[in-house]
């Protein structure tokens, strides 16, 4: 359960920066 509550935490930084970087290549 800790690696989980982990993981989601740097999932949710890493798909912020997949979005941003999508983002700035498609603008």
């Amino acid at each position: 359960m800790r690696r989980s509550r982990l993981s989601q935490s740097k999932q949710d930084r890493l798909i912020e920066h997949f979005v941003a970087g999508t983002t700035a290549r498609c603008a």
